[in-house]
């Protein structure tokens, strides 16, 4: 063996406690690490339990609103069908409305045919008869178109000889003038 000199021997026992000093305070340093994460660690769980127990919470009350909303639609759909008049029940009644308005609709028309021949019948009595007056007539219908017609011409030939006496007037008039201007 080798001696070591002391020198280095204090040498190695002052790095051997420097070494133990620093392993001291670097275990000592992840005691406190380990401290701070596990109060951090557990104000986590807390504050996640926190958020567990109130979103257990605000589902549990969403369930009861939800089963309640349903159990207030259900009730709500009974009421509905309760009041609800069954097709069958509207199809007989407008059936019977529909039989009941044929019936009166074919008692007019049957009424209608009635006043509708009446009024065919009355309205070829009148032109039979007016046809008849016409007929019975023509010989006073004749003299009188005969008599407007003779009128009629003489008021023409009154006119015409009026216009020439007018005429021969107007030039009467006019030689005298001339004459006077001669």
């Amino acid at each position: 063996m080798s001696r070591m000199p002391i020198s280095s021997l204090v040498s190695f026992t002052s790095d051997t406690i420097s070494m133990a000093e620093m392993l001291a305070m670097l275990h000592e340093f992840q005691k406190r690490k380990a401290s701070k994460t596990s109060a951090r660690s557990i104000t986590f769980q807390n504050q996640k339990n926190a958020l567990s127990t109130n979103a257990r919470q605000t589902a549990e009350k969403a369930i009861r609103n939800g089963a309640a909303a349903i159990e207030q639609a259900r009730v709500t759909i009974l009421d509905f069908k309760a009041q609800e008049v069954s097709q069958e029940a509207t199809l007989v009644s407008l059936k019977a409305l529909l039989e009941s308005q044929d019936d009166c609709v074919q008692a007019v028309l049957d009424n209608l045919n009635g006043v509708i021949e009446d009024l065919s019948h009355r309205r070829a009595k009148q032109i039979d008869d007016a046809s008849a007056m016409l007929e019975a007539q023509a010989l006073a219908r004749e003299r009188s178109r005969k008599r407007l017609v003779e009128h009629a011409r003489a008021r023409i030939e009154e006119n015409l000889e009026h216009q020439k006496t007018v005429t021969d007037a107007s030039n009467l008039i006019k030689h005298y003038k001339a004459l006077l201007r001669c």
